[in-house]
């Protein structure tokens, strides 16, 4: 409606400036003009937007808790996954400073794979709650899609380890933790980096009225 005004504001201005007498006036009344159909546009944008209905509302709420619930609880996830990397990295550091091979190192890596298996399990479990509109859905689909890549690499860098370390196979030191470095090197996962999902998330699930 606004350009349609517009177009007309702007012949209406060519027929003026032909038959205006005083013609220096001409740009101020262009300038007023302008400074109008701009006010305008402003006011239209605020309040043109599409008022949410009561039930709109409550959904959008429903969808908002939903995720916060969700993303709670993913958050302790990546948060056991840290710690594992926390205990992984410090075994190896007590590996590479070991005069002496102790099997209670070892018992360290067989109890750290088993509750990395087991949180890589947890991980795989992770769904999308159906609550979540579609656009939201998928995005939330690409943050579980990664979060698993990450935690197979993980659990496979410290599964590879264990063995690598089994006191029934190792016979020199400095071989096993030039192994255990080839591995770490190697297997270890990229960053997991979810951020832009999350924020677009968000900004969907933005009550902004």
């Amino acid at each position: 409606m606004l350009y349609i005004i517009f177009t007309v504001a702007v012949a209406a201005l060519l027929a003026l400036y032909f038959f205006l007498p005083n013609k220096k006036v001409f740009p101020y009344i262009c300038g007023a003009i302008f400074a109008v159909f701009v006010v305008s546009a402003l006011i239209q944008n605020h309040y043109g937007k599409a008022v949410m209905t009561r039930a709109q509302i409550e959904e959008l709420q429903i969808r908002q808790k939903v995720f916060g619930d969700w993303y709670a609880n993913y958050q302790k996830d990546i948060n056991r996954l840290d710690l594992n990397w926390q205990r992984y990295y410090g075994i190896v550091d007590t590996l590479k400073n070991a005069e002496v091979y102790e099997y209670s190192i070892y018992e360290q890596l067989v109890d750290l794979n088993r509750e990395t298996t087991e949180e890589q399990k947890h991980i795989h479990s992770l769904k999308v709650p159906q609550e979540l509109d579609e656009e939201s859905g998928e995005l939330l689909a690409s943050v579980i899609k990664k979060t698993k890549t990450y935690a197979d690499a993980q659990a496979k860098t410290i599964s590879l380890t264990m063995q690598a370390a089994n006191p029934a196979t190792v016979t020199d030191l400095n071989a096993m933790n030039k192994r255990i470095h080839e591995i770490t090197i190697r297997e270890s996962p990229a960053g997991l980096f979810t951020a832009p999902e999350i924020a677009a998330i968000r900004n969907l699930l933005d009550d902004k009225d």
